[in-house]
């Protein structure tokens, strides 16, 4: 029967957990290698009610993208999601910055390959993946482009000249609009973008598109489900339903 060490071997042949940012906190942040498991549960975070919708589903794991433990902890109340999971006895195996830099499998090739885009470079030591649209567009028909392709809310973007080229980098990458001249994009997606990385891509004159930080990385988890039934034959995985963008547009 197959272990938590098991996909965490898998995991980590496909997404090194060395390779994640060192303020990251990846791995198997609740429980036990050595548990058996025959139901997991995945998700991009893992809150309460993904929590109770693994112990309804007798899940003895939840692999997440989001790390359940973040920042050191000084105490684990009855209130907080690692009491939950302990007392449910569910497991918590997290894969973030490892994820999100992967070949093949990770955060930012499955958003380019989201959008459409073809001949893509993955850049991992700036968590960014650049390709191209089939034909160029104008930045008002791409940021609408996005918003079909990630099924997301809304779309906050700046205006630019016609779009071929366009960099991706998942969940927060505000970071990535300054690379717009080391690369030489004609637009960047990203979850979100600071007001000054804004004003920079509307002052170099190209567009920017933010997709929402939910949109941008949970189109992960379906791809990373399949591959793991695949390798798991006697594990059923699932995509948790409880789970939805928890940002709204008026």
């Amino acid at each position: 029967m197959t272990q938590i060490k098991n996909i965490y071997e898998y995991l980590d042949s496909v997404a090194p957990f060395l390779s994640q940012a060192d303020w990251d906190n990846s791995g198997l942040l609740v429980g036990d290698m050595s548990k058996k498991v025959s139901k997991v549960l995945l998700s991009l975070d893992i809150t309460e009610s993904v929590v109770d919708e693994a112990k309804a589903s007798s899940c003895e794991l939840i692999i997440s993208h989001h790390p359940v433990i973040f920042s050191p902890l000084s105490q684990i109340d009855s209130s907080s999601i690692v009491y939950k999971l302990i007392k449910s006895d569910v497991c918590a195996l997290c894969a973030h910055t490892n994820l999100d830099i992967a070949k093949n499998i990770g955060v930012n090739e499955c958003l380019a390959k989201a959008l459409g885009l073809n001949d893509t470079t993955l850049y991992p030591e700036d968590f960014l993946c650049v390709g191209t649209l089939e034909k160029a567009i104008s930045s008002d028909e791409f940021a609408k482009h996005v918003k079909e392709c990630l099924n997301c809310n809304g779309v906050r973007y700046t205006k630019g000249q016609n779009i071929k080229t366009v960099a991706v980098s998942s969940g927060g990458g505000s970071e990535a609009v300054t690379f717009k001249e080391k690369y030489n994009f004609d637009a960047v997606v990203t979850g979100e973008i600071k007001h000054h990385h804004f004003l920079y891509a509307q002052d170099k004159g190209f567009c920017c598109v933010e997709a929402g930080h939910f949109s941008t990385e949970d189109i992960v988890v379906a791809p990373l489900l399949e591959k793991l039934s695949a390798t798991f034959s006697d594990v059923t995985f699932t995509k948790s339903k409880s789970l939805a963008d928890p940002v709204r547009f008026i």
